[in-house]
């Protein structure tokens, strides 16, 4: 059985029929952490908003993409000018004594 609000619909009920008379012979809540599962399916998988929101998901997937690229240019970058020119370690202001 499902519920009938958007927010139940996506919820199971499971029932125990009877197998002799097929009339219902139990039915019981889910527990509370399949509940939390079944709830929490559509923004897992990003069916809850339709098309437009799937396409600013993507928008926004491109742009970390972007981001993570340019950040890993940078770095190589740098690494590749302190392996060129060797290793110039740090001045660190020593300790009072």
């Amino acid at each position: 059985m499902r519920g009938d609000q958007p927010l139940t619909s996506r919820l199971l009920k499971p029932i125990l029929l009877d197998g002799e008379t097929a009339e219902v012979a139990d039915t019981r809540d889910l527990p509370f952490y399949l509940k939390a599962l079944f709830i929490s399916q559509p923004l897992h998988f990003g069916d809850y908003g339709g098309t437009p929101l799937k396409i600013i998901w993507a928008l926004l997937d491109g742009f970390t993409v972007v981001v993570i690229g340019s950040g890993l240019y940078l770095y190589l970058v740098r690494w590749r000018k302190t392996r060129a020119v060797g290793f110039i370690p740090c001045r660190r202001a020593r300790p009072e004594q």
